[in-house]
């Protein structure tokens, strides 16, 4: 009893739907099919047996009018119709499988017997199946036998069915007597076996196609529950994103307008001391001013711009979709950021597709991406490595047209178990980054349709490709 309790805790516990639906439906379709084998062979046999009774009882009754009266029946003397019935038999028993008949009169008493000759005279009325010919039935006695008293030892080795046969005289169709056939029980038996196995062999595939065809449509039916709680689950982490990007939003708001100002304040104060620093006494001390004061305008602009990522990333603007060329963007963004890789020694190459169509896209949006796209590959690239910026045009199978950009570097790359977490908000890995970045451009190039994909390189570092459809308003 525990470990039934085990299992059937583990069924509904710990197993999947299709698990326990697969334990159960095997179980309930299994009795179910054993009882339909049971009762169709059953009813199947009792059919074959009640068709083999009447053909048998129509074939004696037949042969007894050509051999026998009625006479013969009710004659008290025995000795002149012994031959009748001698013959009879001679005949009957040409038919397969009959072997011998006894005969008996209304009252149960025998009047003829083909073996033992002993039994004439003595009456069988506590024979029940006996007694259910004489009200008029023909009854066999469904139990086979290897012997019985009135079955001669010549074969008493075969296996013999008694069926009583009620004889009606063909003029007044009174009773004239009973005749109890043995009938061999092989060719029976063996219908009955063969009926067996062909209900039981359609009662197995009936259940097996039934069985599976119910799998079938569970197995599909948790496929689609499994998906709808993937979906669930998805909804409900982007309402949580959702949640949090505003409260993000109304945090960036409030840092917004309470230092704001004051930043830009800062900055413009900065701008005016650096018109008055000729009025600092040596050159020393006013170069020293004047690298002070850039500095703090380039600090105040650099918080400002933060806030600006900030604010973009919590709230973006709608796109404003224009045909844009790309290969002309990248080529104004690459100008821009050269000094840059200069600096850094890093070499830059383009590979660009010269017949890239343009693709409907919100121009602001796209420059934004690929300018911090191009500038992580470039603070990611040491000295001497190299970011290649790829373009090329993708069709699929239909008629559906995508512009292909791909920004690789020779950097270290993104660690598999932090690939997964680089568009996630305030992700970051580097020491002064704020993990909006990428983030920032994810939402972007989802904004326009697009979508963006973080693999290895070629060369061992990181490869961003972005993909966005041609010719259709995002």
């Amino acid at each position: 009893m525990k470990v039934a309790a085990k299992i059937n805790s583990f069924l509904f516990q710990q197993a999947s739907l299709t698990t326990r639906f697969a334990v159960h439906s095997l179980i309930c379709i299994g009795i179910m099919t054993v009882a339909l084998w049971f009762l169709v062979s059953n009813y199947l046999i009792n059919g074959i047996l009640r068709r083999e009774w009447e053909t048998t009882a129509q074939f004696v009754r037949t042969e007894v009018r050509e051999f026998l009266t009625a006479e013969d029946f009710t004659t008290k003397d025995r000795k002149p119709v012994g031959p009748k019935f001698a013959a009879l038999l001679r005949h009957i028993t040409l038919m397969p499988d009959i072997l011998r008949f006894n005969v008996y009169n209304p009252q149960g008493v025998a009047i003829w017997a083909a073996v033992d000759k002993k039994l004439v005279g003595r009456s069988f009325a506590d024979n029940d199946k006996l007694q259910e010919a004489i009200q008029g039935k023909v009854v066999a006695n469904m139990s086979f036998l290897s012997q019985k008293e009135n079955v001669s030892e010549r074969d008493s080795s075969k296996k013999v069915v008694e069926v009583f046969i009620p004889i009606y005289s063909e003029v007044t169709r009174e009773l004239l007597g009973v005749m109890e056939i043995h009938k061999r029980a092989d060719s029976i038996d063996r219908d009955i076996r063969e009926a067996r196995i062909v209900v039981l062999l359609g009662a197995l595939c009936g259940g097996l196609l039934l069985y599976l065809s119910l799998f079938a449509i569970v197995r599909q039916a948790a496929r689609k529950i499994k998906e709808q709680e993937e979906n669930l689950l998805k909804v409900q982490s982007d309402l949580v994103a959702s949640q949090r990007m505003a409260a993000v939003g109304e945090i960036a708001a409030a840092v917004a307008h309470g230092i704001g100002n004051p930043l830009s304040s800062i900055r413009a104060a900065a701008q005016v001391a650096k018109l008055d620093f000729d009025e600092c006494e040596g050159p020393d001390l006013q170069q020293k001013t004047l690298t002070t004061l850039d500095e703090i305008i380039q600090q105040v602009d650099r918080v400002q711009k933060r806030m600006r990522g900030l604010l973009n990333f919590a709230k973006p603007m709608e796109p404003r979709q224009t045909p844009v060329e790309i290969n002309s963007l990248l080529s104004d963004i690459v100008d821009v950021l050269r000094p840059r890789f200069a600096e850094a020694g890093v070499s830059l190459q383009l590979d660009l597709e010269k017949s890239l169509p343009k693709a409907q896209l919100d121009a602001n949006h796209v420059e934004q991406i690929f300018m911090g796209l191009i500038t992580n590959a470039l603070e990611a690239t040491p000295k001497g490595g190299r970011v290649t910026i790829r373009t090329h045009t993708l069709t699929g199978n239909g008629s559906a047209t995508n512009v292909h950009i791909c920004i690789e570097d020779t950097g270290e790359g993104i660690p598999v178990d932090s690939r997964e977490r680089v568009f996630d908000p305030f992700f970051t890995t580097k020491p002064d980054g704020t993990g909006i970045g990428l983030p920032l451009a994810k939402k972007f190039v989802e904004r326009n349709g697009g979508k963006i994909i973080v693999s290895d390189g070629i060369s061992g570092g990181a490869k961003f490709d972005v993909v966005f459809p041609v010719g259709r308003s995002n």
